[in-house]
């Protein structure tokens, strides 16, 4: 199944239809972009005032991702795995937090199709690239290409509220060096 973009009132319904503890696991992907096996898996040394520091499980790249100081004091008062899992001294699996967005998603009436956890790394990259732009995209997603980069940065106007609006000027030029980037070579 594909990852769809969730635009603000669905992340709003999903998050009322999940407690507190079960809506924290999204929160983190929501504010910090990251994937949900790097979430699961962290811990509470990876909190740090500055953000969560983490390694990619997909691409074995490290970085620092901001976070909220509200995020910050709510995890900084874990200890162990911030997701602990059933078993001690385990973190809860990627699968566990499939079912929480899928049962979620039915309490709250939000379509079920296409929403995944993966679908909180597009809300972020779409929220980053409305604020910040699409290079801050493409550094906090640590994507080489730009090609990927549009993937997310652009995910509402595939699916979401902007999917019948007009591109700006800006993005159009995005996209036209991504076709030229794509191209390489095929151009000279």
């Amino acid at each position: 199944m594909k990852s769809r973009f969730l635009d603000d009132g669905e992340v709003a319904r999903l998050r009322r239809a999940m407690d507190k503890d079960a809506w924290l696991v999204f929160r983190v992907m929501l504010e910090t972009g990251l994937r949900v096996g790097d979430v699961v898996s962290l811990t509470r040394l990876d909190v740090l005032r500055e953000g969560i520091r983490y390694k990619a499980h997909k691409t074995g790249k490290e970085g620092l991702a901001p976070i909220s100081p509200g995020l910050y004091r709510i995890l900084a008062r874990r200890s162990g795995y911030l997701f602990p899992g059933r078993k001690e001294g385990t973190h809860l699996t990627r699968q566990a937090v499939w079912k929480r967005i899928k049962a979620a998603s039915v309490r709250s009436g939000v379509d079920i199709e296409g929403v995944s956890p993966h679908a909180f790394r597009k809300a972020f990259a779409v929220e980053l690239y409305k604020e910040k732009g699409f290079e801050a995209v493409k550094a906090a997603l640590q994507h080489a290409y730009n090609s990927t980069t549009e993937l997310y940065a652009f995910a509402d106007w595939n699916t979401g509220a902007n999917a019948d609006l007009p591109l700006k000027r800006r993005d159009l030029e995005l996209i036209v060096r991504a076709v030229i980037e794509a191209l390489g070579d095929r151009l000279r």
